[in-house]
């Protein structure tokens, strides 16, 4: 049986059939099917990295807010902190740059709390047994949210291809150390110069392999070591380096595992919606947004991510790409634009792969509303 897939054109021809009153009825029919009142609504969505304007308008995520306070429900937004040092590798940082973004109460009329905590170690566990990983990490918020309500801005990514709705989940949903778990094999290497001799990683590490030698953390039991990465993320002085080595089949991989570990302690109480706008050539974030490649198609609602983010890569490929922008190939209709911006990545792995695990299915039916 084919996935529904219900798809938002931007066209509108009256008041009735504008964008955001089409968005809401769209959020309203997702949340209906499973949201109950009183549930505790996880909003997961990437606030943008300062100087990035690529990302989600604040009004769109605002209707859906009120979309979920008109059913009863109790909405917060929500994101987990970044592994790289930036405008959100921190929840205070990470709410002053929602703020500067445009995310505040005032625009969306909701809360935002950072889903891993202060500093990215807040999370709980969950057991997957599959081919990378026996237990995934999902940011505590999300984990302890009644119902998980993902929106996504659909666009290109430097190491998966493409960021959907399942990078949006399985590596915008862990902490820190789950994303460092999913970037590479780690084995920590700490740079005596940085280190301050704090202990932050010592006392961090769950298998006791690091201790302090003269004063500066070194990995005296590299046997011991289960490449969980707490050290390089509690380290204030960045002395533990974050190795990001991991190969783009592998990262894909993994993504969708740990996407299998969240929903898989929600289900079925989650939804999506993909923003197939403002597609750039690259993540959110960045500290700069390069050129659409293909014009503004529209918005995508469902309950398969497997579905969802095929739809949304095929209504990206069924564009004509435009010119004077990454795309130097691949303009036709039909084409593979993610392909042409990212040639030596395989953006589909991270779909068939999910739906390989029991994530979804790539079969889709597409219904305009």
């Amino acid at each position: 049986m084919k996935s529904p897939i219900y798809f938002l054109p931007l066209r509108a021809k009256n008041e009735n059939q504008s964008i955001l009153r089409r968005l809401k009825r769209l959020a309203k029919k997702l949340l209906e099917e499973r949201m109950a009142k009183g549930d505790l609504v996880a909003i997961k969505l990437h606030f943008g990295e300062p100087g990035n304007h690529a990302f989600l308008r604040p009004i769109f995520v605002r209707q859906v807010v009120e979309a979920v306070k008109e059913l009863g429900g109790k909405p917060f937004l929500t994101d987990a902190n970044t592994l790289y040092k930036g405008g959100r590798a921190n929840a205070v940082d990470h709410l002053e740059s929602a703020i500067y973004n445009g995310f505040g109460y005032s625009s969306v009329g909701a809360p935002i709390i950072i889903a891993d905590g202060i500093y990215g170690d807040y999370y709980k566990e969950v057991e997957v047994n599959l081919k990378h990983f026996k237990k995934i990490r999902v940011a505590g918020a999300i984990h302890d949210a009644d119902f998980l309500l993902v929106l996504t801005h659909v666009k290109g990514h430097m190491s998966a291809g493409v960021g959907g709705a399942i990078k949006n989940v399985g590596m915008g949903g862990a902490p820190r150390s789950g994303k460092q778990m999913q970037h590479a094999q780690f084995k920590p290497d700490p740079n005596p110069k940085l280190c301050i001799g704090c202990k932050r990683c010592v006392n961090h590490c769950p298998t006791g392999a690091l201790e302090l030698v003269d004063k500066k953390s070194k990995l005296t039991r590299p046997d011991l070591c289960i490449g969980c990465g707490e050290c390089a993320v509690v380290c204030p002085t960045s002395a533990i380096k974050i190795l990001w080595n991991e190969s783009a089949i592998g990262l894909q991989e993994k993504m969708a595992e740990f996407t299998y570990g969240m929903l898989k302690q929600k289900e079925p109480k989650y939804a999506f919606i993909n923003f197939v706008m403002d597609v750039s050539p690259d993540c959110d974030c960045a500290s700069w947004h390069d050129a659409n490649i293909v014009p503004d198609v529209g918005i995508l609602g469902g309950w398969d991510i497997v579905a969802i983010d095929q739809a949304s890569c095929d209504l990206i490929n069924s564009q004509i790409g435009l010119k004077d922008t990454a795309l130097t190939n691949n303009f036709d209709p039909g084409e593979d634009k993610i392909k042409a911006i990212h040639p030596n990545i395989d953006w589909s792995l991270q779909i068939k792969y999910a739906e390989e695990i029991g994530l979804g299915s790539r079969d889709y039916e597409l219904i305009k509303i």
